[in-house]
């Protein structure tokens, strides 16, 4: 039988919770402090889950009344009880099952919109191969040279010419030497270590040359009665053994596989995290014909941040791609490793970027990477959609960082009107920081400031141009969370 592959992510909540103490009924005072403190690990659960602020909600606190109902106390892990005065204190871990808890939270209605309604672009390929075996090689190439010659270098008078024609004879006979040697020594040893033998000849034959050329210098010294008593002679001995030995191996990857287990597996756990997981057939027909997504592809800053891009252009808030490699183990065992980078569309921020490795076995090699392939997507689910989350609740709690380029392809940036533009900025209801000013110049003003609030930040940025009757040309354009705005109207500024 197949094993019933359950994927349960948990989380621990502290709370702390205070009862009088009735004398006559210590159960009572336990159970009302037991209740006080589960109300109180649920409202740190809900900060979490929602946001810091949601538990001052009034809908909020009524569905937390309903919610620690439905939370029994079997899911308290550790209590820790304490007296102060005369109340009864009590300390508890409550731990709760990740996709129980956000059920309970969209049953009550207060589960968090802006995830399931934010669309991810999902590029994502699948490998499947075998693990390479070092004792299995495909193939092995040998290359093995030895360069041997004998050089020398002399000094001498013009007397010492029949010296010299005598030592070039000589060192010719100890290169024949020399080699003959090396042959003789490397045919000993060749059959059991090439490498090892090859070196070894090579001590033997440099010792034979040396030796030999030495001879023939002292007997040319002593039949040239005419050379110069001056003369010096070098010989040098070039003596050098290259050996490479090339193994090949199976090839790891053999292309992506035509059925994405992973990526299906993705989609049918994508509602359980929130996500909204756009089609990615039509994205890439578009910008990835005929190609695959590699571990390179991935690692490339510059490729990715273009793809970032073309995303956000198909209409998706966040994008995200991986690869999950597959390796068949044998006896219906396999493991594998998926890879996976994200980034929210708006400002090309980077939400999470992992590897993960699972294993698994099944009652086939099939059966075995269907399960594999759910591990996996359960790990990218539970990451994708805890970093999407976490980014949301940043921004619900921060606000939104936005550019603002003020640009003029005529110098037409004053101080004066730099001045108005960016108290009018001030002005902006919903502003929650201060305007960090990047450049200013009369060709440019580089702003960045973080916004929070319902109303579109474009659309305040209309209100502005319009209160400003120096601006009364300007038009932007809106490139994520980046307003590019033009003194002298759409497409006049480059």
């Amino acid at each position: 039988l197949t094993p019933l592959i359950v994927f349960a992510e948990m989380h621990e909540f502290q709370g702390e919770g205070t009862a009088p103490i009735n004398p006559d009924n210590i159960s009572s005072t336990r159970m009302a402090a037991t209740k006080n403190a589960k109300r109180s690990a649920i409202n740190a659960a809900i900060r979490k889950f929602i946001g810091p602020t949601a538990a001052n909600d009034p809908k909020v606190k009524e569905a937390i009344e309903n919610i620690l109902t439905q939370i029994d106390d079997s899911k308290i892990i550790s209590r820790k009880a304490d007296k102060d005065g005369d109340n009864y204190v009590l300390k508890i871990t409550l731990k709760v099952d990740d996709l129980e808890f956000r059920r309970l939270l969209q049953t009550e209605g207060i589960a968090p919109s802006t995830d399931r309604t934010s669309k991810i672009l999902v590029l994502m390929d699948e490998y499947h191969t075998t693990p390479t075996d070092m004792q299995k090689p495909l193939k092995e190439v040998v290359e093995y040279s030895h360069d041997k010659t004998a050089t020398s270098e002399a000094s001498l008078s013009a007397a010492s010419s029949a010296s010299s024609e005598t030592k070039a004879a000589a060192r010719e006979s100890s290169a024949s030497s020399a080699s003959y040697a090396a042959n003789a020594q490397y045919g000993a040893h060749a059959s059991g270590h090439g490498y090892s033998a090859g070196g070894h000849a090579s001590g033997q034959v440099a010792a034979s040359g040396a030796q030999r050329s030495q001879s023939s210098a002292d007997y040319s010294d002593k039949s040239s009665e005419s050379a110069s008593l001056e003369a010096k002679s070098f010989d040098q001995q070039k003596d050098v053994v290259n050996f490479k030995k090339l193994v090949e191996y199976q090839p790891r990857n053999v292309g992506p596989a035509k059925s994405n287990a992973t990526y299906n597996a993705l989609l049918n756990m994508a509602q359980q995290y929130d996500l909204n997981v756009m089609n990615s057939a039509v994205f890439r027909s578009k910008y990835f014909p005929n190609k695959s997504v590699t571990l390179a592809d991935l690692a490339d800053g510059s490729e990715l941040g273009k793809h970032v891009q073309q995303a956000g252009k198909e209409g998706a808030e966040y994008f995200m791609m991986g690869n999950a490699i597959m390796r068949d183990l044998g006896n219906n065992q396999c493991d594998g490793d998926v890879t996976i980078s994200a980034y929210s569309v708006d400002d090309s921020t980077n939400l999470t970027a992992a590897t993960h490795n699972e294993s698994a076995r099944g009652t086939s090699p099939d059966d075995c990477r269907v399960t594999l392939a759910k591990k996996l997507a359960h790990f990218v689910g539970k990451t994708i959609g805890s970093s999407i989350k976490d980014y949301n609740r940043q921004r619900e709690v921060s606000g939104k960082e936005y550019r603002v380029l003020l640009l003029s392809s005529a110098d037409g940036l004053g101080g004066r009107m730099i001045t108005s533009f960016s108290n009018n900025l001030l002005k902006i209801k919903g502003l929650n920081s201060k305007l960090n000013e990047r450049e200013k110049s009369s060709s440019k003003y580089d702003v960045v400031l973080t916004y929070k609030g319902d109303v579109p930040f474009s659309n305040l940025i209309t209100e502005v141009l319009d209160s400003m009757p120096t601006m009364n040309q300007a038009d932007f354009d809106v490139a994520g969370t980046t307003i590019t705005i033009c003194l002298e109207g759409k497409n006049r500024c480059k």
